[in-house]
């Protein structure tokens, strides 16, 4: 029986999307060598592990690209509540799924600046408890990060529901005996559904 439900956090409860914030930042000549630098790069994966700072990497981003787009970049890093606004179809489901008895937890990669952020996701006054990635130098879909959770919080991996938009994080934590749904289409009725059919009152 499914007792907690643990969310991901970009792409599931908040709108992280690196193409739109492209778009908003970059005239279309600058875009691809933005991506590489920033998401696509070395130092995107240092700051969810914890082993660099924000700014450490900003610095080091904006060093491979033309000194114009420093500011820019910085802006699109930093401003994480305009960058990464809440996926608002996402609150009644967290609301109702607290309300009816369930344990409500975030296994997310993300640096440390999370603790500030999350006071702009209105969702997160429901979960019960957070794993985010920076504070234990460990990332998904890596297995430790999962069995930090069950051990922090007393879960049992078959009694969890787990929700993420990566297959390879997915693909974890069915190995580890989660049940689990892949939310990359976004699409709320089949995620209710696959629910649902995991007898998860919903």
């Amino acid at each position: 029986m499914i007792k907690s439900i643990v969310f991901d956090m970009g792409g599931v409860l908040v709108d992280f999307n690196p193409e739109r914030s492209l778009k908003n930042h970059f005239p279309p000549e600058y875009r691809d060598a933005v991506r590489d630098s920033v998401f696509l790069s070395p130092e995107w994966k240092k700051m969810d592990k914890g082993e660099i700072s924000v700014e450490q990497a900003i610095e080091t981003m904006t060093s491979r690209l033309p000194q114009s787009l420093y500011n820019e970049v910085g802006k699109m890093v930093l401003e994480r509540e305009a960058e990464m606004p809440p996926i608002a179809e996402m609150y009644p489901i967290v609301k109702t799924l607290k309300e009816n008895g369930y344990g409500i937890y975030l296994l997310s990669n993300c640096p440390d600046w999370f603790y500030e952020f999350k006071k702009s996701v209105p969702a997160f006054t429901f979960f019960d408890g957070f794993i985010i990635s920076a504070d234990y130098n460990e990332v998904k879909p890596e297995e430790k990060i999962y069995r930090i959770l069950f051990e922090k919080y007393s879960l049992k991996p078959e009694e969890c529901f787990f929700i993420d938009d990566m297959q390879a994080n997915i693909d974890t934590a069915m190995r580890l005996g989660m049940s689990a749904h892949c939310f990359a289409d976004r699409d709320l009725e089949r995620l209710k559904t696959d629910m649902q059919k995991n007898k998860i009152n919903i």
